[in-house]
């Protein structure tokens, strides 16, 4: 048998079934070689092969010899019918009009030859190949997803889902193309719906290697497979006016469709997933992770670890240089919308260089405790936390603020503003590190203030001050912390010991030790025995646990919008330690109580949790280790000398204590209430003596009891991060809901299978009343949501330049000497010619023998054979480096 030059290929069910038909025979659908392809590739009972079409399986489930079609022949006699609009012996040029061609041919042409047919599981596709080798694939789906010619739709919508519906199932990605509107009427006219590898690739220069282009794959190949819809003229429907079904790639098998670009576009639901990690400080490869994990495999997942990166940077370009002006804009709306809200800005020629800020919770935990208050500045945007302790002994937040730079004025503004939003009440002590700008801000400023010292920030100096073998440092260091920790001692008893410390270790000439002690005032504890709270904050400890906690949640690349998104996170967590506290305080009780002493029952009635484990402390030490070794009265009022034991029963100190019963006034001389707001052993060793059964009113410091603070600043609409919108509050319900329903059924298959078509019913109704709205859609738009920040109509501020803060280094990594010595051997030699050697390290200029007047003879050949020792030894190098290759 002869074949002629341009012979074609198509499909093995169109070939057997165009040979099988009776002379004289026509087609009256179009489809009807698609209902007996099953029967005609395999023989099989009729009754199978009505089962299998109605089933709507797949072609790769039919066939079970796939090589039977592999050069299958047409005989002379299956003559092709002619077409109305081209030539039976008309050929196609090129690889498009071959398309062209067998989608509009219906016939067989002489001599057609079928190359193979492709299977992936269920994807099945039969391979075309023109005479210059190029292969086509049409993709066997069942003929009730097929789109066809003349098929009409209510809505573009419909039959954008049909295509893609019917790519889904046939095993490659859509993409939408050319589109026409109807300007007056706001509708599509025209539009077309490619494959998604559609288009001719860029052309690509072979052996171009000098661009410094990465290496990229390519994905477009001019596929033609597309489906073209227009609008039927005096109607709103839709029509299919062509459809081409031929591809010129294979097809993607179904388990990795999900890598498409089509199904890789990230909905709603996982950009604001996204956004919340990063609001946890989460980035985006542990948040993709995460998502995978919930959301049971990365089939599941729409999107790679790339998409969600790239939504991240999408964020940060949406926000851009609108960065001040939206957070400037959110907090106006919060001073319009929450109570008792402060916001100030300080803005010159358009750049916002301060702000502060404090909610009416803030302004709450002030006024309960605010005796004390520390703040320090970050070194990565300057931002300045007022911290606190309140009434369980953690952290809280007064207020915050953000400044441009480190300076007197700023930090002088940002006090200012604080006292300003909390009516001008100044805390009794106020405490920062030794930055001089903050202490010229505070004297400035707070003038009914105690000024402190951090003593953390001094003590861990003293290795790098005093110079001296380590071991005497650590022993020097471990003394002082005893010295100067020491919450008993008194003023002049301190300076005794620390001059006769100084003598000991020789340091009595020393400038740093001397500058420490002169300002002694500032920062030993045995000076501010006198202050009410003194010693409920010695360090900054407090705002350094703060700061790391703003850290941990935030980060150094996150703009304004997302640092202060990050910073209402990080407080809501703080509050919300403090509400759980609060509720363990109300509905428990200690498991057990150390004494058989009233007082101790009466101390866990008034004080919250945290504080009674302290106040039980001194109760159990008052009967354990502290008795009354003398006893007196002085003009009506019983003295006491109460003996201070450890747990060896060595009496360590002895304390003088006064008590006047009739009113029951008692103080001790070591100051223990003053200093931390709660009575010390050798009180409660007196009243244990007195028989004294609950702890005196005026003994019982407001900032310490359960009642502290009001229960409303725990209202929901106190809180920075919940989202009490409508639309927040009914997403969360149906998601609440729907999770309730599957753990009521997840044991039971057929009440799970029923809810999951119930939800289905819903979805599909849903789909079917509201049309897809893409105005809501739009990437602003969706950013807008998830951050919760509206885009700014016009700037009136921008964000401050980039300012280099006290301590924040040079920003260069070290380098060691090794790696110094790597570089330095890389260079190349150069010969003096004052001592005529090849060297790396001088010349002439600066030769180290010049300085001593010396004048060497030239010892090249030296240098000539340390460049050959050296020449062997990289070749040695090179020879293993080959070894370890092999």
């Amino acid at each position: 048998m002869t074949h002629s030059t341009d012979q074609n290929i198509i499909s093995a069910n169109l070939l057997i079934h165009e040979t099988a038909q009776r002379p004289g025979e026509q087609h009256h659908d179009k489809n009807d070689h698609i209902d007996a392809q099953a029967n005609l590739l395999v023989p099989r009972s009729n009754d199978q092969a009505a089962d299998r079409h109605e089933e709507g399986t797949r072609m790769s489930e039919t066939i079970d010899q796939p090589n039977v079609a592999d050069k299958l022949l047409i005989p002379q006699s299956a003559e092709p019918e002619p077409d109305n609009h081209q030539d039976a012996n008309e050929q196609p040029d090129g690889p498009a009009d071959l398309v062209t061609h067998l989608s509009n041919q219906r016939a067989v042409p002489d001599h057609v030859l079928v190359a193979s047919i492709e299977q992936q599981e269920s994807i099945a596709s039969n391979v075309y190949q023109s005479p210059n080798g190029t292969k086509y694939w049409t993709p066997n789906v069942p003929p009730d997803l097929k789109p066809y010619e003349g098929a009409r739709f209510r809505t573009i919508d419909e039959a954008v889902g049909m295509y893609e519906r019917y790519a889904e199932r046939a095993g490659f990605s859509t993409r939408l193309g050319t589109s026409k509107r109807d300007k007056a009427k706001g509708v599509f006219k025209l539009r077309y719906i490619l494959c998604s590898r559609a288009n001719k690739p860029k052309d690509q220069e072979a052996g171009n290697t000098s661009s410094l282009k990465r290496c990229r794959s390519i994905k477009a190949t001019d596929c033609k497979a597309c489906v073209k819809i227009r609008r039927v003229k005096r109607s709103t429907d839709y029509v299919v006016y062509k459809f081409i079904e031929q591809h010129n790639h294979g097809l993607t098998a179904p388990e990795n469709l999900d890598l498409s670009r089509k199904k890789r576009k990230l909905d709603f639901a996982a950009k604001q997933f996204i956004a919340d990690c990063r609001n946890a400080n989460i980035g985006p490869t542990k948040a993709h992770n995460i998502y995978v994990v919930l959301k049971g495999g990365h089939q599941n997942v729409r999107g790679t670890t790339t998409e969600f990166k790239n939504f991240g940077r999408d964020i940060r370009e949406f926000i851009g240089d609108r960065d001040a002006q939206m957070v400037v804009d959110k907090f106006n709306e919060r001073v319009e919308n929450k109570q008792n809200y402060t916001f100030k800005t300080h803005i010159v020629e358009k750049e916002l260089q301060l702000l502060f800020w404090c909610d009416g919770v803030s302004k709450t935990n002030y006024h309960a405790f605010g005796d004390v208050v520390a703040f320090d500045a970050t070194y990565d945007m300057i931002f300045v936390p007022f911290t606190g302790v309140d009434h369980h002994k953690k952290c809280t937040i007064f207020g915050a603020g953000l400044i441009h730079n480190e300076t007197i004025e700023s930090y002088s503004w940002l006090l200012q503003k604080f006292l300003e939003a909390h009516d001008g009440k100044q805390p009794l002590i106020i405490l920062t590190d030794q930055d001089c700008a903050m202490k010229q801000a505070v004297n400035n400023v707070f003038d009914k203030s105690v000024h402190r010292l951090c003593m953390w920030h001094i003590t861990q100096k003293i290795p790098a001050k005093i110079k001296g073998s380590d071991e005497t440092n650590a022993e020097l260091k471990q003394r002082i912390h005893k010295l100067v920790w020491n919450v008993y001692i008194e003023p002049h008893r301190f300076e005794k010991r620390w001059n006769l410390l100084m003598t000991e270790y020789g340091l009595e000439d020393h400038a740093w030790m001397n500058e420490m002690y002169a300002i002694r005032e500032q920062w030993i504890p045995c000076y501010f025995r006198d202050i009410p709270m003194c010693c409920l904050m010695k360090t900054t400890s407090r705002c350094e646990s703060a700061n790391h906690m703003f850290k941990a949640n935030s980060s150094p690349h996150n703009t304004l919008v997302q640092f202060m998104l990050c910073y209402d996170t990080s407080v809501d967590k703080i509050r919300n330690k403090q509400r759980k506290l609060s509720y363990e305080t109300d509905t428990t009780n200690p498991e057990r109580y150390k004494t058989s002493f009233s007082i101790e029952r009466h101390a866990n009635e008034v004080y919250t949790r945290t504080l009674f484990w302290e106040v039980q402390k001194e109760i159990d030490k008052s009967n354990s280790l502290c008795y009354v070794a003398e006893r007196g009265m002085v003009d009506g009022v019983n003295t006491y000398l109460v003996a201070h034991q450890d747990h060896t029963k060595e009496i360590v100190n002895e304390f003088k204590v006064t008590f006047n019963k009739s009113d029951l006034t008692v103080s001790c001389v070591c100051m223990g209430f003053t200093r931390v707001g709660y009575l010390c052993r050798h009180v409660f060793c007196v009243f244990r003596h007195h028989n004294i059964f609950q702890i005196p009113a005026k003994y019982i410091h407001p900032r310490w009891c359960r009642d502290a603070i009001p229960a409303s600043v725990h209202l929901l609409e106190n809180r920075l991060c919940d989202d009490q919108s409508r639309s927040g509050v009914l997403w969360r319900g149906i998601c609440d809901n729907v999770n309730m329903c599957r753990d009521r059924v997840r044991g039971n298959i057929e009440k799970l299978q029923e809810l999951s078509d119930q939800i289905q019913a819903i979805k599909d109704k849903l789909f079917s009343e509201i049309p897809y709205d893409h105005s809501i859609n739009k990437k602003d738009v969706v950013i807008e949501d998830v951050i919760a920040h509206k885009q700014p109509a016009e700037l009136s501020c921008t964000a401050p330049r980039k300012i280099r803060n006290k301590g924040c280094g040079k920003h260069k990594r070290t380098v060691g000497p090794g790696e110094k010595a790597i570089k330095s051997s890389k260079k190349k030699r150069r010969k003096c010619n004052f001592c005529g050697k090849l060297v790396r390290g001088h010349d002439k200029r600066n030769c180290p023998l010049k300085k001593e007047g010396k004048l060497v003879e030239d010892d090249s050949s030296t240098d000539k054979e340390d460049e050959i020792y050296e020449d062997e030894e990289t070749e040695e190098s090179g020879y293993e480096d080959s070894g370890s290759d092999e």
